[in-house]
């Protein structure tokens, strides 16, 4: 009898040291993962486009990285349905079996998409116990930033349609405003008339933005 108690008393035993060991082995593994989550976040991961090597945020450059301005760029519909050249808002050209509307529904597409991706990891920060409260104040001040871009993009859009362009897109970048009008050509006054909705609606210089009729190839 006393041996099968003593057996008893032992074999419970190693049960609860089992557990706790158990307990403190996925404790561990929970807080280095979310340690390394932290570290994504914060350092590089997804976070790559929003901070700057020092850690600092970025002021709110859109997140995918840019290619060269003068480089082509396609959309893919059967072999290929649009292409826009040029840094300097010369005329953006589809391909002549294009719907513009579909040019512009997609373009409004991309750039809401990112501007989406740039809130996101903003609100991961923010949410994000690791993070200082000054970066925190800082992804904030993006987030605004963000907000105030898509304001002014569509206040502009509908300002420059409301003028008898059929459809307009128009897209703020730290360095530029760039805007595409649902037209073959332009002329002067039309340009200058989008020129000046655009300065009124951003607040951005001459300098700064590019006015681009679009074109079928």
């Amino acid at each position: 009898m006393f041996t099968l108690k003593r057996n008893q008393v032992i074999v419970t035993t190693l049960a609860i040291m089992i557990a706790v060991a158990g307990y403190l082995n996925f404790s561990e593994t929970t807080s280095d993962s979310a340690e390394k989550t932290a570290m994504n976040i914060t350092e590089e991961g997804d976070a790559y486009a929003i901070l700057n090597d020092d850690g600092s945020i970025q002021p709110l450059a859109d997140n995918e990285p840019e290619e060269d301005d003068s480089a082509e760029m396609t959309m893919a519909e059967g072999e290929g349905a649009l292409t826009a050249s040029s840094d300097d808002g010369t005329a953006v050209f589809v391909n002549s079996n294009t719907d513009p509307e579909q040019y512009f529904a997609q373009a409004k597409l991309e750039r809401d998409q990112s501007r989406a991706k740039q809130t996101d990891i903003l609100t991961e920060m923010i949410n994000n116990e690791n993070v200082s409260e000054e970066k925190k104040g800082e992804c904030t001040e993006s987030m605004l930033e963000i907000q105030s871009r898509i304001e002014k993009e569509t206040a502009a859009e509908a300002m420059i349609k409301s003028k008898g362009f059929s459809e307009v897109y128009v897209r703020i970048d730290d360095e530029t405003v760039d805007v595409v009008v649902n037209k073959e050509s332009l002329s002067e006054a039309e340009t200058a008339q989008i020129m000046d909705i655009v300065k009124r609606k951003t607040g951005v210089t001459d300098d700064k933005i590019r006015i681009s009729p679009l074109k079928k190839s």
